[in-house]
């Protein structure tokens, strides 16, 4: 085992990297880029993440994360299980050496990855542009907002091989759309397309095959037109009172309600609204 996933400084991506960094506007894209292997999700592409969910925590000017795939049917095959990976092969040693410690910390590593993401402070969206598997269920799992091409495919197969959604996909994907769904999808492991993935609420809108990325583009800019810190005031109360009793719950709402309010970007807001033009949240 390689210990927890690194932070890989300020490298310029390039384009054969395993996971590419694309800024348009004020929209962050991170495509998983390799073809080759159906965009299998490798120690590398972990580590990557790990590292631009780091620069997206600390960059001000971005407003939302878009995660793909680089070739436009397919979005990721999951988990790479190449026994040279170094991930996977550290948790093969471990399970010969029965060290279930090591084994734990090795699934805590890959959570708290999957988890960074999911506490981002922006609106993170999964572009389900293809074949979507196992592992790259729980990645779309974690973003707040999953939309998916028309004709593309999701189906977690981790119980045919022995395995479990365990990067926190069981839990997350409980929350989203229900544990007897959750359970249902794991247990049979069977594929599911636009229209279920849609009706289960894994989704929220499906999108032509045309210009995919074009509909998700405009689709965020209609996100991101609004008052950046209400965004992220809104994310974290959805996220933080899920579980909360509702007296507790509403409490956390109030504080930050005021928080929002204190930011002054309201003033903004409303002032665009009486004058009938675009609101300028840099201002």
């Amino acid at each position: 085992m390689q210990g927890a996933i690194c932070d890989l400084g300020g490298n310029m991506p390039q384009i054969h990297d395993p996971l590419i960094f694309r800024q348009e506007g004020e929209i962050t894209f991170l495509e998983i880029n390799r073809p080759d292997k159906k965009n299998a999700l490798n120690y590398e592409v972990w580590q990557l993440l790990d590292s631009y969910c780091d620069r997206l925590i600390d960059d001000n000017q971005i407003r939302a994360l878009v995660i793909t795939g680089r070739p436009d049917d397919i979005f990721s095959a999951g988990v790479d299980v190449t026994p040279s990976d170094p991930f996977i092969a550290g948790m093969f040693e471990a399970l010969q050496n029965r060290d279930k410690a090591r084994i734990v910390k090795g699934f805590a590593d890959m959570q708290a990855v999957v988890s960074k993401l999911a506490r981002l402070p922006i609106p993170t969206i999964a572009a389900i542009n293809g074949l979507c598997y196992g592992g790259a269920v729980e990645l779309a799992a974690a973003c707040d907002i999953r939309v998916i091409k028309d004709g593309a495919v999701v189906c977690l197969q981790e119980t045919q091989l022995g395995l479990i959604p365990d990067f926190g996909g069981t839990v997350r994907l409980s929350k989203l759309i229900g544990p007897a769904r959750a359970k249902e999808l794991i247990f049979t492991a069977r594929r599911i397309f636009p229209d279920e993935a849609k009706e289960l609420g894994l989704v929220s809108h499906i999108f032509p095959g045309e210009d995919f990325i074009g509909h998700v583009t405009e689709y965020v800019k209609s996100i991101t037109a609004n008052a950046p810190k209400a965004l992220a005031v809104v994310k974290e109360i959805c996220d933080t009172t899920f579980a909360m009793a509702e007296t507790q719950a509403l409490g956390f709402e109030n504080e930050r309600a005021a928080e929002n309010i204190l930011s002054g970007q309201c003033i903004e807001g409303i002032g665009a609204f009486l004058e009938k033009r675009a609101p300028d949240w840099k201002s």
